[in-house]
């Protein structure tokens, strides 16, 4: 097991959206984490934060930057 820690990386209410993200992030195989995924009658009141390894966290941000939008023009970058 890594030494390294683990970051935030996104923030939403939406626990379905951050579901999918992590699974997408995990299917690029970044090790992804979700705080607060067990909410029960919370859901859309607590936020949900997902943390990735922080060597992994640039890769991840760009990741969710070009397919949040679902179209990689719009990326300002």
């Amino acid at each position: 097991m890594s030494d390294e820690k683990l970051v935030p990386i996104y923030t939403t209410r939406d626990i379905s959206k951050a579901d999918v993200i992590r699974a997408a992030l995990e299917g690029e195989g970044i090790r992804c984490e979700m705080e607060n995924e067990h909410q029960g009658g919370f859901t859309g009141v607590t936020k949900v934060r997902l943390f990735v390894l922080e060597s992994d966290k640039d890769k991840a941000v760009e990741f969710i930057d070009v397919h949040e939008d679902g179209d990689e023009t719009d990326d300002p970058a």
